[in-house]
Order: C-alpha cells, then sequence, then structure tokens
C-alpha cells in the first residue's frame, strides 16, 4: 500500500514510523523540514518539504498513485482542505483527517471524511482505518483478553446467521443496518452492507483481520 501522511508531528511521525516498519510505502508531507528528525535515521519512508495542501507539493508526494492519504497537521482546517484535495481531485480511496475541536466532527463527516479526535488513540486508529478498515478495534474489555471490534460483513457471512460466524468464537453484540443498529436473535441473518460488533478472544484478532481482508465486505 502506499500510504501519504501530511503533517510530521508526533502522531504524523508515529505513524509513518509503524506503517513503514510493517513494509508500506510511506511519503510524509511537512513545512518545517527540521520535523523530518522525529521520524529517525532507520526511516525507511520519503519526506517532502512543502504545505499539505499545496497540489504542486502533493504532486511531488506522487498523491496520484497514493492508496489512503492521512491529514495530521496541527490546524483542523487545513487538515480538513487537505483531506478534501485528496479525495475529490485526486481521489484518494481512503482519506482520514485529524480534527482536534470534537465539535466540529460531525461537520466534517457530513462532507464524507473519515476523523480521528483523541489525541491518546489517534495515531493506532488511523493505522487501522487505512490498513484495514473492515475490521476496527473499538474496546478492551478486563485486561484486554476480550476485544470489541466492528466489522463489515464480509460477502461469504452473507445469509448467514449472526450466531454462526467464526465458528462459534465470536458473539454478535450489535448490527448496524441501513443507519440503524440493533441487537440481533442467533437466527437474524447476516446481510450485504452489515457493519457487526464481535465480541472476540483477543488472541483470534489478527486471524480475523487477516480472514477479512481476504474475504471483503463486496466482490471485486
Amino acid at each position: 500500500m502506499n500510504v501519504l501522511i501530511v503533517g510530521c508531528g508526533r502522531e504524523g511521525s508515529e505513524l509513518a514510523r509503524s506503517i513503514a516498519a510493517q513494509g508500506h510505502a510511506v511519503t510524509i508531507v511537512d513545512a518545517n523540514a527540521t520535523r523530518f528528525d522525529q521520524l529517525g535515521a532507520d526511516f525507511a519512508g520519503r519526506t517532502v518539504q512543502g504545505v499539505s495542501f499545496d497540489q504542486g507539493v502533493l504532486e511531488r508526494a506522487d498523491i496520484a498513485h497514493a492508496d489512503a492519504f492521512v491529514a495530521t497537521t496541527q490546524s483542523d482546517n487545513e487538515n480538513i482542505v487537505a483531506a478534501k484535495i485528496a479525495r475529490d481531485v485526486y481521489k484518494v480511496p481512503h482519506v482520514v483527517a485529524r480534527v482536534y475541536n470534537p465539535g466540529r466532527r460531525e461537520v466534517y463527516e457530513r462532507l464524507g471524511l473519515a476523523t480521528v479526535t483523541s489525541t491518546s488513540w489517534g495515531a493506532r486508529r488511523i493505522e487501522q482505518l487505512i490498513l484495514h478498515p473492515d475490521v476496527i478495534d473499538m474496546e478492551q474489555i478486563g485486561g484486554g483478553e476480550v476485544r470489541l471490534l466492528r466489522v463489515s460483513v464480509p460477502v461469504v457471512w452473507h445469509g448467514k446467521p449472526a450466531s454462526g460466524i467464526l465458528d462459534g468464537n465470536a458473539v454478535v453484540c450489535a448490527v448496524e443496518r441501513s443507519g440503524h443498529a440493533f441487537v440481533p436473535k442467533a437466527s437474524d441473518m447476516l446481510q450485504a452492507g452489515d457493519i457487526v460488533y464481535l465480541s472476540i478472544p483477543a488472541v483470534l484478532q489478527s486471524e480475523i483481520i487477516e480472514f477479512t481482508r481476504a474475504n471483503p465486505p463486496h466482490q471485486e
């Protein structure tokens, strides 16, 4: 995956290093070149100096071939402008904007932009949204032995009862369908477009992520 990040602050640099360490191609943009020092000498990606929403800068950063775009500058307005350019002008498939003012989040999401507001888990959540957006780790339960996952229902689950997935190793706590959520009965059938909230043993999380990558929620 080719990932373009604008903003090399604490969050942007952490995200860039983590994604690059997983073998993805990462380019990070910042107007202040000294911030690239946070990436460390072993950073395997590219750096481009310039303003995040300058199309010339974005093209130097090869936005035309980006699979994911993340705006993590210190300015909400700059992040939103850059994210809209990435989505609307360059048609980048996965776009996420960092938002510092939670009051603006609803407005931005009405524009169709995925946003992240919390400083404590922002980089980790952004990584999930762009690397495996069909499985989002929502919460840990107890000491982390159980996880609550938000999963876009893969094609192979269409028409299956809520109680009949993952060999009984997961509990479907809720289903989101057409903008409404409900607690399913054991016999309720999953449908295309559903989002399920699964309670699973933490040791199965990686397995479920790989399963959904191999079985996306729609036919390619």
